[in-house]
């Protein structure tokens, strides 16, 4: 072996210790769970017919910066080291380390802002009628302009560029640890921003408070990856207080909970995508007790169209599935129509159509219809 670089010892050090099957299993985990949820959410765009859409292709790209990522971390194990002290490497290796950790800095809030701009192009396709345009352009600026400073910092951290990997030569650089640390309370930021947002539309939304709460809830289990972030960040800093260069060892939590982070926003960008799938799969099951009443609301759906002389393609906001109690199914696949002309079926309204019994149809309250020119 070539000339190799001292193990920093410190007080309960393991100089043997080897946290490379960690490595492996975590970003190998987090790999197969994103790959699982994309396959799981373009099954679930076929199935209940709504369309592909931007938040689609973003989520894509995110994903694929995502396993970049973590694939690099595994490499890694496999090839130069990581997981284990810079005593077991050598040089060569030590300088092809730190080459990919260079390439995970820059991969790093790319992906991370794609899967936001996923979830933000999602709130631009269900809530583009309402006031709620100029907050998600705002939110998705900042996170461009965040990710084009963090990137750029990143990229020429080093002075020079490939100070940054080449140990032999003089460079002033940036810790790559403090680049993570520095950009992860302001991410935690964006990620609450991006997160509680739907909070803000919904609130609006004349619905019943359970309804509410229930569409919320479906862009809020989003906040766990608040939860990886800050516990991310608390390894960042502990291994920030570290003592000497150790670099394959003391840079695992960067590696591991960023490939935990960045995979899990994959997923929590697609849970609003996957509620259609699931609230298809529920209805189906309660079509023997309550398919009386739905072949109902349809009929009256289609004569109050009928009447005013409105076709399907100029319904602006109508039901779009079978149960008039989905406001959330109504809400991502809305129908636009031409020559100024809108026609808004209450859902709530509808939803107190229901059969009392089985066979029998009870009608508490009357349609309301409104047409705008």
């Amino acid at each position: 072996m070539s000339a190799t670089i001292s193990t920093p010892l410190y007080p309960g050090i393991d100089v043997d210790e080897d946290l490379g099957s960690r490595i492996n299993t975590v970003c190998g985990a987090m790999i197969g769970l994103s790959f699982f949820t994309l396959c799981l959410r373009f099954f679930s765009r076929w199935w209940t017919k709504v369309a592909f859409g931007k938040d689609d292709c973003f989520i894509v790209i995110g994903a694929v910066f995502a396993w970049a990522f973590s694939i690099f971390c595994i490499v890694q194990v496999q090839q130069n080291f990581y997981g284990q002290h810079v005593g077991k490497s050598d040089i060569r290796h030590i300088k092809d380390f730190m080459k990919a950790l260079y390439v995970l800095t820059i991969l790093y809030l790319p992906s991370m802002t794609l899967s936001r701009l996923s979830l933000l192009t999602l709130y631009w396709r269900i809530f583009a009628n309402s006031k709620g345009k100029w907050p998600i352009i705002i939110a998705s600026a900042l996170n461009i302009l965040w990710m084009i400073i963090v990137t750029s910092l990143a990229i020429f951290s080093c002075n020079p560029i490939h100070g940054f990997w080449d140990i032999d030569i003089k460079s002033k650089c940036l810790s790559p640890t403090n680049i993570f640390i520095s950009t992860e309370a302001f991410t935690i930021g964006l990620d609450l921003i991006v997160l509680l947002m739907p909070v803000y539309f919904i609130k609006s939304i004349k619905r019943s408070l359970s309804q509410r709460i229930s569409i919320s809830s479906t862009f809020l289990v989003g906040i766990i990856v608040t939860v990886v972030s800050c516990v991310r960040l608390w390894r960042l800093v502990r291994g920030l207080a570290l003592p000497g260069f150790d670099p394959t060892f003391n840079e695992v939590d960067a590696g591991v909970w960023g490939s935990v982070e960045l995979n899990v926003w994959v997923l929590v960008a697609s849970v609003p995508a996957l509620r259609p799938l699931f609230t298809k799969l529920f209805t189906k099951k309660q079509t023997g007790t309550s398919g009386v009443s739905r072949t109902y609301v349809k009929s009256a759906s289609r004569g109050v169209k009928a009447r005013f002389g409105l076709s399907k393609s100029s319904t602006a906001f109508s039901l779009s599935h079978e149960d008039p109690t989905d406001d959330f199914d109504t809400l991502v696949n809305p129908q636009k129509g031409g020559n100024g002309v809108a026609s808004a079926i209450s859902a709530y309204e509808l939803s107190n159509i229901r059969d009392a019994k089985h066979g029998t149809i009870r009608v508490d309250r009357e349609v309301d219809i409104s047409v705008q020119n």
